[in-house]
Formats: structure tokens, sequence, C-alpha cells
């Protein structure tokens, strides 16, 4: 399950493995400060949601820090959007090695921008058009 959050004018996304019970984090300022609000409100959800289905483990936690990282300060949400464009166009969905590792000083581009800008604006579009 994808779940993107916004708190404090800023977009993270998380991820939910109900199979390997396991909560991953994607942040485009990975190296920010941030509250833990969320990652408790998650993780208490998944608990209360494995409890109801007779599992006793809490869920795992992992921020991914692997994946390309925004070069301004506004594109919080493009990269999110476009975060769960890979992942949906991912065959194997293997996240952890999807966005293994550390990435230093690579940002998405304005042209990766666009494609999602666009992208998302002919799928509402196609909405108002109806």
């Amino acid at each position: 399950m994808l779940y993107f959050y916004f708190s404090r004018y800023y977009w993270i996304l998380t991820i939910v493995n109900e199979d390997k019970n396991m909560i991953y984090l994607l942040d485009s300022m990975s190296n920010r400060n941030r509250d833990d609000a969320w990652k408790t409100m998650v993780t208490n959800g998944v608990k209360m949601y494995n409890a109801s289905k007779g599992i006793a483990k809490a869920p795992g936690f992992k921020q991914l820090t692997g994946n390309l990282k925004q070069s301004g300060f506004v594109e919080c949400g493009y990269c999110v959007m476009r975060y769960m464009k890979e992942i949906v166009e991912c065959e194997n969905l293997q996240l952890e090695k999807m966005f293994a590792g550390t990435i230093k000083n690579q940002y998405y581009n304005q042209s990766q921008y666009d494609e999602v800008r666009s992208e998302w604006s002919e799928f509402i579009y196609s909405y108002l058009d109806a």
C-alpha cells in the first residue's frame, strides 16, 4: 500500500508491505530532521491490523535512502509522484534493492518533473472533460 503524507508543507511517501510486515519511507530530503509522529501513527495502524489477523510481531521500519532527491525546496510533491510512478512501473517490486544504498548529490531533473506534471495534468483533465 502506498501512502503519501503531508506534514509541515512537505510531502513524503510511505509504503506498507504486508507480506514482509515492513514499513518503508521515501523522503526526497532524507537528511532533514522531522518528527516521528507519522512513523508512530503508521506503525500503530499496522500493529492494530496485525493484531486483527492474529499476528503479534511488530512491523519493521526502514527509510530507503537510495532514491533521487529534489533539487530545490518546492518539488517534494512531484518527487513523491515520481516515486509512485517508478514503483508502479517496477516489475519485481523489490523496494529494498530498487532504492538501496545512498545516492548523494543526484537529483531529479526538470524533464523528469515535467513528465510527472504532464501525466498528472492529463489525468485530471480527462475527468474535467467528461
